[in-house]
């Protein structure tokens, strides 16, 4: 904590730098949500992007996992709260959760550890997987407009790429005027013991169903994580015609709802549970 305090009050620009890290994971967050649901929507998932798909779930568990090692690293209540929720979880799974808690390694502290998985470990992996993720969207190329097989007017993936650069420069410039007006939250240290604070927003929606049932902290990821790894495996059709898939559009714009109403229930409920 004392070390964000540091880099925000006596590094030079050391208030933007951050504020552009904090700025980009919201985007960042907010676009791939929007990601899934185009993906889903296209049906862009089916034969021969399976694969494809399934390196996307992957990394939507690393992109998660940086949000939450991030969240965590700044140390003040709300990433002590949410480090303490963690630890809750692992101590869950017996044996299999011990190298994610302090018992693993006693000798280094756990903050050290998350913040070498943060800035090494989880970004490199990361990247290997964004760059196979690509490829495979090169090698099948881009898939055609919902409903159609009519390739002869897709766009090529250089031109594609090419509107991806521009769009990042526009979303950069966004990223920057953010970081230079709206400073991201930081707490001061922790109280131990305490727990006072709500999840980033990215997270209120497993707060909402933690304060129903507390196991939902296990539940509700390992049973979201199974069902889209299934969704190219159970629909196996070749329609793409978002109008020919009610089914499918019934469980996607549910999904976004329950999503949208979870995420206000948890932003405006009060905290009922113990764990």
């Amino acid at each position: 904590n004392s070390s964000v305090h540091f880099l925000m009050d006596q590094v030079y620009l050391g208030w933007f730098l951050r504020g552009i890290h904090f700025w980009a994971g919201e985007i960042l967050t907010i676009t791939i949500i929007l990601h899934m649901i185009r993906v889903f929507y296209t049906a862009s998932y089916k034969n021969p992007r399976e694969i494809n798909w399934l390196i996307g779930v992957v990394l939507l568990g690393f992109m998660i996992t940086l949000m939450f090692t991030g969240t965590v690293l700044k140390w003040d209540q709300e990433g002590y709260e949410a480090l303490d929720h963690f630890l809750w979880v692992a101590e869950k799974f017996g044996i299999l959760g011990v190298p994610l808690t302090e018992k693993f390694s006693p000798g280094v502290p756990l903050l050290s550890r998350i913040y070498m998985a943060h800035i090494s470990l989880l970004p490199i992996v990361t990247m290997g997987l964004l760059g196979l993720h690509v490829f495979y969207i090169k090698y099948h190329k881009l898939s055609a407009k919902p409903g159609t097989t009519d390739t002869s007017r897709m766009i090529p993936f250089t031109q594609h790429m090419a509107y991806l650069r521009r769009a990042g420069i526009g979303i950069f410039t966004l990223i920057c005027l953010l970081a230079l007006t709206v400073a991201p939250p930081l707490g001061n240290e922790p109280i131990m013991g305490l727990e006072v604070t709500k999840p980033p927003w990215q997270f209120v929606w497993i707060y909402a169903l933690e304060n129903i049932w507390v196991p939902s902290l296990i539940v509700a990821p390992i049973f979201i994580g199974l069902g889209l790894v299934s969704v190219p495996f159970i629909d196996r059709s070749t329609e793409t015609d978002p109008k020919k898939r009610p089914i499918a559009m019934i469980i996607l714009w549910s999904s976004v709802v329950l999503f949208i109403a979870l995420t206000l229930w948890g932003k405006f409920t009060t905290m009922t549970h113990t764990m």
